[in-house]
């Protein structure tokens, strides 16, 4: 079986993925698509992600790497992304209901992961935005993508969006 290392995030044509701690959009049928696909999963976020999202997230493990924070009741605090990434290989290792670690933000963990991830799930919304925090640059070349879905704005979600999952060669 082989660990999936993952990265899960959604980004304008940009590159932003944040502003002041917040999403820049309203994409309620992303949302939806975020927490079908971690379900079930170990969930790696920065203490800021942790804080923007306010509480562990239901059905997932919750790792949180922080050198400000010990404790956050419901999830497990790390004080470095390495430290992180060992303690969830572990226990995917231990118990095979888990074999995928999902990182979820913020800006700098996936900085320091992207070199490990081997699938990217990228929620491309289709916008110019300002912001404050960014997902670095990738090149695609080195991903094969496996699929592709698209959204069209309405109601629910501000701005049309396309699902995309990739695997590194």
């Amino acid at each position: 079986m082989k660990l999936v290392i993952s990265h899960v995030v959604a980004l304008s044509n940009n590159n932003v993925i944040g502003i002041d701690n917040k999403l820049p959009w309203n994409l309620k049928t992303d949302l939806k698509h975020f927490k079908e696909y971690t379900s079930n999963k170990i969930i790696l976020m920065g203490r800021k992600t942790y804080d923007s999202i306010g509480r562990p997230l239901p059905n997932r493990l919750n790792f949180v790497v922080s050198t400000s924070v010990n404790k956050i009741e419901g999830a497990t605090v790390f004080q470095s992304t390495q430290e992180s990434i060992d303690a969830a290989k572990q226990k995917c290792l231990e118990d095979h209901n888990y074999n995928e670690i999902v990182i979820i933000g913020g800006g700098y963990l996936f900085r320091e992961t992207l070199e490990i991830a081997n699938k990217l799930v990228f929620t491309k919304v289709d916008c110019e935005i300002e912001g404050d925090v960014y997902y670095p640059d990738v090149n695609l070349d080195e991903w094969v993508e496996k699929s592709s879905r698209y959204f069209s704005k309405d109601s629910e979600n501000d701005y049309d969006f396309v699902v995309k999952e990739y695997e590194r060669y």
